[in-house]
């Protein structure tokens, strides 16, 4: 008969012989110390609506793909662990405001927007995605878990941005592992209102990102204010402040962000053509699809 190898925690180094998602409550016990220890408590009702988060995630991603991480403690240390130390961030620059609107570009699994709604439920989130599978999935969680001012909307960051309804709208807009901090800045900074912050975890080496992002930030009316290392020494944040209105040649036509991002010699000579596009012709407001329910899902 063949033995087991005990599943060690990547934490605090314990083992089980469990799925660890069967034991749910005291992985994320875990969690929740560690939370607390960096500075972002959470509830009782929090860890168990991230138990419970979890193990939907863990049941979809076996049928499609929403994560590349299938390990459930690493669910806990990367995602959730990850999303949370977001928080103080946002606490510092929402202090004022009793329900601010953050945005999450890119979300897929639901990272980090379905974290930070379950850890701070004043937040009025809209978790964005170009694919219905994952749409569908968010929309799940937000039902099975019962969270209000939070949607999921199927869409393309390029056509928020040029949507009346969520240009301009938001005081919060995250993004994970989502692209290039110059193409970020574009899909990001017409979302936000005059004011509001872009908040981006990145690598530890940023060096080229952050000489194309700031020519980006430029041209977008915006500035980066920081990209400190954050708990953990893995992961630094990127915090952009959009400190004027965004020109209307911004975002770009769907693709083109990514095809000539901001920034570079490319990028340079599209953001041209499209200012003089923009100013001889408007385009009319798009739209986006907030799904609430599987068949409105492609």
């Amino acid at each position: 008969m063949i033995e087991r190898e005990p599943a060690m925690h990547p934490v605090n180094g314990a083992t089980t012989l469990e799925h660890p998602w069967v034991n749910a409550d005291a992985t994320l016990a875990l969690l929740s110390a560690i939370a607390a220890r960096e500075g972002v408590p959470l509830s009782a009702a929090q860890i168990d609506q991230l138990a419970r988060y979890r193990n939907l995630l863990l049941d979809w991603n076996a049928r499609f793909n929403l994560t590349a991480i299938t390990d459930p403690l690493e669910v806990e240390r990367r995602l959730f662990l990850d999303s949370l130390r977001l928080l103080p961030a946002i606490d510092q620059f929402t202090s004022d405001q009793s329900s601010p609107r953050l945005l999450d570009i890119g979300s897929g699994g639901g990272f980090p927007g379905l974290v930070l709604k379950i850890a701070r439920p004043a937040l009025d989130v809209t978790l964005v995605d170009a694919t219905g599978k994952k749409v569908r999935f968010l929309q799940e969680v937000i039902d099975r878990l019962g969270l209000d001012a939070a949607q999921a909307v199927q869409a393309r960051a390029e056509e928020l941005g040029r949507d009346e309804r969520y240009r301009d709208a938001f005081d919060l807009v995250a993004a994970r592992a989502v692209a290039p901090l110059p193409i970020l800045l574009e899909y990001a900074m017409p979302l936000l209102r005059v004011g509001g912050v872009g908040l981006f975890p990145k690598g530890l080496d940023l060096a080229a990102e952050l000489t194309t992002g700031s020519r980006a930030a430029n041209l977008l009316g915006a500035r980066i204010e920081s990209s400190a290392t954050l708990p953990g020494e893995e992961t630094r944040l990127v915090v952009v402040r959009k400190a004027k209105p965004t020109p209307a040649a911004y975002p770009r036509r769907t693709g083109l962000p990514t095809r000539a991002p901001l920034g570079t010699p490319d990028g340079a000579a599209t953001g041209r053509r499209e200012r003089r596009r923009a100013g001889s012709s408007a385009s009319p407001p798009m739209s986006a699809r907030a799904v609430t329910s599987a068949r409105d899902a492609s």
